[in-house]
């Protein structure tokens, strides 16, 4: 039989491994479970803290199991953790801090390569760093910051010369600038006021004079078919006129003015009893001369009228013999 001492220093033993065992269990350290450790390299710690996840797609498979400075004093970042090695893990894989709730829980989610060759225990994979919800707020709010900043500038700049508008003279310029829209809009009430009663006033008028016009739409459209019947005989009619007669119309004018040409020609070069007529002194010379000598023998026979014509009276002409 054991003592008491002994049985009370083995219940102290393993309740001190239970509680070491639970400890580390809880942190995700199972000293039970085969596993590789290994590390990567961050700017910054993103937020991750010892115990946290190592997961692929979502499904954890480790946990991490440190977090410190690079001992070579850059600044950087060295998480270890460990993999369980029951998953085959690409050498080429990138081991990326992200969130794993909307609270900020952070996790290592592992981006699985394509390597053919397997991460060892001690290897280094490739890092990379999501950003955080407030980054992403950050970066999506400040476009919509800027442009709240520029557009409160342009309301700022607006009032300043809304104030300065409504200020001097230029307050009376746009105060009668408003009389004068109000009075065009009495204006234009009245117009539509005076145009309403003449409506009223001429009512009958009116309807008669559309009844009319819908009485002569009827016709023309009772009538279409005749009318275009004579629209199209007219334009037979013109096309026919055109066919026939323009071209050779046009080509009797061009002869014509041709034949004409050549007469005027002729006249200017003297050529011909017309072209001689027109052109030549002499003969107008000799007209003037024979009008004058016409007009003398005219004067001459006037006078003496007996020289030239014998006159019998009675037997006159006989004793005009005796005497010569």
């Amino acid at each position: 039989m054991f003592s008491r001492e002994f049985k009370t220093g083995a219940v102290v033993l393993i309740a001190a491994f239970i509680l070491y065992y639970g400890t580390n269990f809880l942190k995700g350290n199972d000293f039970f479970k085969k596993g590789i450790e290994v590390y990567s390299v961050y700017d910054k710690t993103g937020g991750i803290l010892k115990s946290q996840k190592v997961t692929i797609n979502g499904f954890s498979i480790g946990s991490v199991i440190d977090v410190f400075l690079h001992p070579n004093n850059s600044g950087k970042i060295v998480v270890k953790y460990a993999i369980d090695t029951e998953y085959p893990i690409a050498s080429n894989t990138v081991a990326e801090i992200k969130s794993s709730d909307l609270l900020g829980a952070k996790e290592i989610a592992l981006q699985l390569g394509n390597g053919s060759a397997m991460v060892e225990d001690g290897d280094t994979l490739k890092s990379s760093l999501e950003e955080s919800i407030s980054e992403t707020i950050n970066k999506e709010v400040l476009p919509v910051k800027l442009k709240a900043e520029e557009l409160l500038a342009s309301i700022d700049t607006a009032i300043s010369i809304f104030t300065g508008f409504l200020g001097g003279d230029i307050e009376m310029e746009f105060k009668e600038s408003i009389h004068s829209v109000n009075k065009s809009l009495t204006n234009l009430g009245e117009i539509t006021e005076n145009i309403n009663l003449y409506l009223e006033d001429n009512k009958d008028i009116l309807s008669s004079a559309t009844k009319n016009v819908e009485k002569m739409t009827n016709t023309l459209e009772e009538n279409r078919d005749e009318l275009n019947r004579v629209f199209n005989n007219i334009a037979d009619i013109s096309d026919t006129i055109a066919e026939a007669n323009a071209g050779s119309a046009l080509r009797s004018l061009s002869k014509s003015s041709i034949r004409l040409d050549e007469i005027v020609r002729s006249l200017e070069n003297g050529e011909g009893t017309l072209g001689k007529l027109v052109s030549s002194d002499s003969l107008y010379y000799d007209i003037d001369e024979t009008v004058q000598s016409l007009d003398k023998l005219l004067l001459d026979i006037r006078e003496h009228p007996e020289r030239y014509v014998e006159i019998s009276i009675f037997g006159g002409k006989k004793s005009r013999k005796k005497n010569k």
